[in-house]
């Protein structure tokens, strides 16, 4: 049986299908969305986990719609990289690239952008907006990529209560400082320390993640 491909987001099936690549980094991202989420090249691998890491995006699709436009005599056809869908509404269209290569390939480039926005410009709270490696690798990456293993590991609903009764008794603590109060155990240190990452991956514990996360970061609830 041979199955069509859509040309526009629907039940969070792909436009385009990323075919394997042995000479680039393909994949997809184990996310905790049901989505389709596909990746070509390491920085899209990246924002892709920037993107479920995002609290605040309820929906994401990497190759998402597929805008057809005519440019240089002949029909053409460009797929962003990622949909993405906020809690407020709001709709992004991205493709991610290198900033070499958008200059690089700008004369290609930019035909495709033009019509991708153009067609966005008619639709409520969408828009078209490019991401380079300036605005995905970033102590918010790091971060990300470490938290979010820990946000839906199992844990002792107990030591969650008892990290966020030790931080609201401070107006800002430390991680370090949590858990040495939390137990003089080390074992039960580890443990407390599992629970503090699911916290902070969750946002039940809050920190400034644009910046390195370390054991002697400020946090607070």
């Amino acid at each position: 049986m041979t199955m069509t491909k859509p040309t526009i987001l629907n039940d969070n099936f792909p436009a385009r299908i990323i075919p394997r690549n042995h000479r680039t980094v393909t994949g997809f991202i184990h996310g905790n969305s049901s989505t389709y989420s596909g990746f070509e090249s390491s920085l899209e691998r990246d924002a892709l986990i920037l993107t479920e890491f995002n609290l605040s995006i309820v929906n994401h699709l990497a190759q998402p719609r597929t805008f057809e436009y005519f440019y240089d005599n002949k029909n053409r056809k460009y797929t962003p990289d990622i949909f993405i869908e906020y809690s407020n509404g709001k709709k992004l269209y991205v493709e991610v690239k290198y900033r070499d290569d958008i200059r690089k390939d700008w004369a290609i480039l930019k035909p495709k952008f033009k019509a991708a926005i153009k067609e966005l410009s008619t639709e409520e709270n969408t828009r078209f907006k490019i991401w380079t490696e300036k605005e995905i690798r970033s102590p918010l990456l790091k971060n990300a990529t470490f938290l979010l293993p820990y946000r839906h590991r199992s844990f002792e609903n107990y030591q969650l209560e008892m990290i966020k009764k030790v931080v609201s008794r401070f107006n800002e603590t430390t991680p370090e400082d949590v858990i040495r109060i939390c137990s003089s155990s080390l074992e039960a240190r580890a443990e407390f320390l599992n629970t503090l990452w699911y916290a902070l991956s969750n946002q039940i514990i809050k920190a400034d993640l644009t910046r390195p996360l370390t054991m002697n970061s400020s946090i607070w609830i």
